[in-house]
C-alpha cells in the first residue's frame, strides 16, 4: 500500500494540472477505488473517462481494473475487512443492509481523521485557532448551519470569534481589522459556493491567515501560503454526509481545548455565571 501510495505523490505522478487532482484523489481514496470506475472518478473530479485511463497508464497500469487488482493483495485501510464488491453492496441495498454498510464506512472515516489529527497541519491549524487575536468563520449554503455550531463551540472555548455569513456583501468585520494575527476559519466543500475562493484569494492578500477546510475535490486547496484540513471521503457515497465534517470539525474544538488548558475551565465558568444571570438556559 505504501509503494502504491508513494507512487501517486511522486513528481512523474503530478506533472500536470489533471495530474495533480488525479494524484491527490487516489492518495486520499485508495481504499474506495474498488467501488469506483473510470467514469465515477472522472465525475468527481470534472474530468474525462479517458482522462483517468491515460493517466493511469502513465503509470503502468493498464487501467483502473489493474490498479484494483493490485490492491486486493494488499491490506486496505480500513477498520473491517472490506472485500464486498458493487454487486455486494447493491445487493445489501436490496436487503436492507445499507445501514451496516454505512456504520463501516463512519468508523473508517473516523479512523481517518485520528491519523489526520496526530498531522504537522492538525498542530499547526490548532496553533492558528488558539493564538490568534481574532478568529472570524466562514462557510455556506447547505453547511453553513454545522459551521455555525462551530463557531459558537469555539466561542466557548476563547474569546474574540464571529461568524461571518457574507450577507453584508464585504466581510468588512474581517478586512477593517488591523492586528496582522487575524485568522479565518474558511469551510466548504462539494459543491463549492463561488464566493470561497474570493474570499480565500482576498485574505491572503491582506495578511490574515487562513485555515481551510475542504474536502478531496478542491483542486485549489494545494496552496502553501494557507493551512489544509481534508475531510475524509465516504466510499460510493453519492450524496453529501455531514458526519465527516462534523466529526473533524468536533475534534479541532477538542484538540483547542486541551491546547489552552485551564483558561478554558475558567472561560466556561464565566460563561455559565451570564448563562445563570440572563436565564436563557435551565441550572442544574
Amino acid at each position: 500500500m505504501e509503494r502504491i501510495l508513494a507512487q501517486f505523490r511522486s513528481p512523474p505522478a503530478r506533472r500536470t494540472k489533471a495530474g495533480r487532482r488525479l494524484s491527490d484523489y487516489f492518495a486520499k481514496n485508495l481504499h474506495a477505488v474498488p467501488f469506483e470506475t473510470a467514469a465515477s472518478i472522472a465525475a468527481q473530479l470534472d474530468l474525462s473517462p479517458m482522462t483517468v485511463t491515460r493517466y493511469l497508464r502513465e503509470l503502468g497500469y493498464s487501467g483502473l481494473d489493474a490498479l484494483k487488482t493490485e490492491l486486493r493483495h494488499g491490506p486496505i485501510s480500513s477498520a473491517w475487512d472490506i472485500t464486498e464488491s458493487v454487486e455486494d453492496l447493491r445487493r445489501d441495498q436490496g436487503n436492507g443492509r445499507v445501514l451496516s454498510d454505512l456504520v463501516v464506512q463512519q468508523i473508517e472515516v473516523l479512523q481517518n481523521l485520528n491519523k489526520l489529527s496526530r498531522t504537522p497541519a492538525w498542530d499547526t491549524a490548532v496553533e492558528a485557532l488558539t493564538t490568534a487575536s481574532s478568529v472570524f468563520i466562514a462557510s455556506y449554503q447547505n453547511i453553513g448551519g454545522i459551521v455555525r455550531y462551530f463557531s459558537e463551540q469555539v466561542s466557548y472555548v476563547r474569546p474574540d470569534v464571529r461568524y461571518m455569513d457574507g450577507l453584508n456583501g464585504t466581510y468588512l468585520e474581517l478586512f477593517e481589522k488591523t492586528p496582522e494575527d487575524r485568522l479565518l476559519v474558511l469551510v466548504d466543500c462539494r459543491r463549492f459556493a463561488t464566493k470561497s475562493r474570493m474570499l480565500y484569494e482576498t485574505a491572503l492578500e491582506a495578511g490574515v491567515r487562513v485555515l481551510l477546510i475542504t474536502d478531496a475535490h478542491c483542486d485549489w486547496a494545494q496552496d502553501d501560503r494557507a493551512t489544509t484540513l481534508a475531510i475524509p471521503a465516504m466510499r460510493w457515497r453519492t450524496w453529501d454526509s455531514f458526519m465527516p465534517l462534523a466529526a473533524l470539525l468536533d475534534l479541532l474544538v477538542t484538540s483547542a481545548i486541551l491546547a489552552l488548558g485551564e483558561s478554558v475551565v475558567e472561560r466556561a465558568q464565566h460563561i455559565r455565571r451570564l448563562q445563570d444571570r440572563f436565564g436563557d438556559f435551565e441550572k442544574s
